[in-house]
C-alpha cells in the first residue's frame, strides 16, 4: 500500500474514526490533513514523525517501506564476504602492508596460496592420505576452506594495491 492508504489504515486502527478527529489531534487544519489521505500530498518530515508517533507506528510503516527478507543463500553469501574481510584484516595485522611488493611478487604469494589449496584438496580426497575417511574429509574441508579464504584475501589485497599503469599512445 502507498502512503495515503497506510495513513488511513493506521489512523482507523489507532481509533481515530474520522480524518477531522485526527487532524485536530495533530493540530493541523482539516484540509491539510485530508490532502495527505486523499490528494497525494505528503507531509514534511517533522509532521510525518508526529503522525507516526500519534499512530504508534514507524515512519517506514507509514511510507510503505518493505522489509527485506533474506534467503538462506543470501545469508551464506554474507557470511562468506564477512569471513573474507576478516581474513584481509588478519593478513594485514600479520604481514603488514604489501605496498613494497611489486605485482609479480604479490602474484607469487597468491600462487603459493593456490598451491596450498591444491595440497589441502589432495590430502582430503586422495584415499591413501588418511585411514578414517569421515574424519579426513571433515578436517580436510576445514583446511581447504581456510586456504581458499587466505587466497581470496590475498587476491583482494592484490587488487587494492595495484599500482596505476600509465597508458601510452603507441599502437
Amino acid at each position: 500500500m502507498g502512503f495515503q492508504e497506510n495513513l488511513k489504515y493506521y489512523r482507523e486502527k489507532a481509533g481515530y474514526k474520522t480524518a477531522k478527529d485526527f487532524s485536530e489531534a495533530l493540530s493541523l487544519p482539516y484540509a491539510t490533513y485530508a490532502a495527505y489521505e486523499n490528494k497525494n500530498r505528503e507531509p514534511k518530515y517533522n509532521t510525518l514523525c508526529k503522525i507516526a508517533d500519534l499512530l504508534n507506528v514507524s515512519t517506514d510503516e507509514l511510507l510503505g517501506a518493505k522489509e527485506k527478507t533474506y534467503t538462506a543463500k543470501d545469508l551464506d553469501r554474507l557470511a562468506i564476504r564477512n569471513r573474507i574481510m576478516l581474513e584481509v584484516e588478519k593478513q594485514e595485522r600479520q604481514w603488514g602492508n604489501e605496498k613494497d611488493l611489486n605485482p609479480f611478487q604479490m602474484l607469487s604469494l597468491i600462487a603459493e596460496e593456490f598451491g596450498e589449496v591444491s595440497q589441502a584438496v589432495n590430502e582430503t580426497y586422495l584415499p591413501e592420505k588418511a585411514r578414517d575417511k569421515n574424519k579426513r574429509i571433515k578436517n580436510g574441508k576445514y583446511a581447504i576452506e581456510n586456504e581458499v579464504y587466505q587466497t581470496i584475501a590475498l587476491l583482494f589485497r592484490f587488487i587494492e594495491n595495484l599500482p596505476e599503469v600509465e597508458q601510452s599512445n603507441e599502437k
